[in-house]
């Protein structure tokens, strides 16, 4: 029977104690109705996270603008061929990143592929298509659970492989073995009671899951780290950078990190990295990834595109200009750019602004 398990700031959360893993489920999907979303309400939205499942398919997490991280998101689905293309409901969280997840297939079961939301204090929301929503906890994680052990919130999650893998503050990195069962894999990284709890994952990728890379920063954001997880547990690819924001996977021998400052960083564990760019203090790069035959950048600021050691503006045509961007996604043949308050999208051809029904129109 499902309980209630209180959360920070008086609100609930229902979950159930399952020898020493507490597995949480949402309540079923009859009691979260999507609502249609057609116009504003007095809830400024922020799009803190976003999973791209096709080039007519969209999940946003958005925050409270004006109260960003006072544990409110709204879940926002896009479908662009519904009427109405935009729903939504509610959760009393504050999310802190989102990706997809396939499960390894199963030859007696139907593939199932999930939305998948990382609450930045360690429990899992998963939405799989045609099923009930369920949520794991990544015990240990974040700072107000009971379970917590003090190291920090967890911030980036991505399926590597077959996999589901987290990292956040204090050095966490966890890998998911089954189905609510989370391992650490941070021998080296995670800092223990009594250490200076200074170290900041905040983006993790790899080509599989025996080659791991996670990025960061340590006491600020001039003082940024780059690891790599293999063979031999964890070592750091990349010196004396700014932090990092974003890690892209090209192929085992190229992979892209980019951060403050302008860095962008190309290489792998064995060759090592190099910054391809000149800094340039006042820029940062939020995101990271290829699309046809161009490497794509994104800023609070706009996009950029790097050519031959230099990068130029994307200037894609709308009005007004895409002067946003923290999410780049590649899915279904199309380049997704996902700003705080703005969405484009790129068929290679041409840009296209998708209309946010939950805020006032761009421009």
């Amino acid at each position: 029977m499902l309980q209630q398990v209180s959360l920070r700031s008086g609100k609930l959360r229902w979950g159930k104690a399952i020898g020493n893993m507490r597995v949480v489920r949402l309540p079923a999907m009859k009691e979260i109705v999507m609502q249609p979303l057609a116009k504003p309400d007095d809830i400024p939205l922020m799009f803190e996270a976003a999973v791209a499942k096709s080039r007519n398919e969209l999940f946003l997490a958005c925050s409270n603008r004006d109260e960003r991280f006072d544990g409110f998101a709204r879940l926002c689905l896009f479908r662009a061929e519904k009427d109405p293309p935009w729903t939504y409901f509610d959760l009393p969280v504050t999310i802190a990143d989102a990706t997809s997840f396939v499960p390894q297939p199963d030859p007696d079961a139907a593939v199932t592929t999930s939305y998948v939301f990382l609450e930045e204090d360690g429990d899992v929301f998963y939405l799989p298509a045609g099923r009930e929503p369920e949520t794991e906890r990544i015990v240990g994680s974040g700072l107000w659970s009971d379970d917590s052990e003090g190291w920090g919130y967890v911030k980036a999650i991505t399926q590597i492989g077959n996999r589901l893998h987290a990292c956040g503050g204090g050095g966490q990195v966890y890998r998911r073995l089954e189905t609510g069962v989370w391992e650490h894999i941070d021998e080296g990284l995670l800092q223990v009671k009594g250490d200076q709890h200074d170290l900041s994952l905040r983006t993790i990728a790899g080509p599989n899951e025996q080659e791991i890379y996670v990025g960061g920063w340590r006491a600020n954001v001039d003082d940024g780290v780059l690891y790599y997880w293999g063979s031999h547990g964890w070592e750091a690819v990349a010196h004396n950078i700014p932090a990092i924001s974003s890690i892209h996977i090209e192929h085992e021998a190229s992979v892209w990190a980019c951060g403050r400052h302008g860095t962008l960083l190309h290489g792998n564990h064995i060759d090592g990295f190099r910054n391809v760019l000149e800094p340039v203090r006042s820029r940062k790069y939020l995101s990271v990834t290829i699309y046809g035959d161009q490497l794509f950048l994104a800023t609070n600021l706009g996009l950029y595109v790097y050519v031959d050691g230099s990068v130029s503006p994307v200037k894609t045509g709308l009005v007004p200009e895409f002067e946003d961007g923290h999410i780049l996604q590649v899915v279904d043949g199309v380049l997704w750019a996902i700003g705080y308050e703005d969405i484009v999208r790129f068929d290679g051809k041409a840009w296209e602004r998708i209309p946010f029904l939950g805020n006032p129109p761009i421009g």
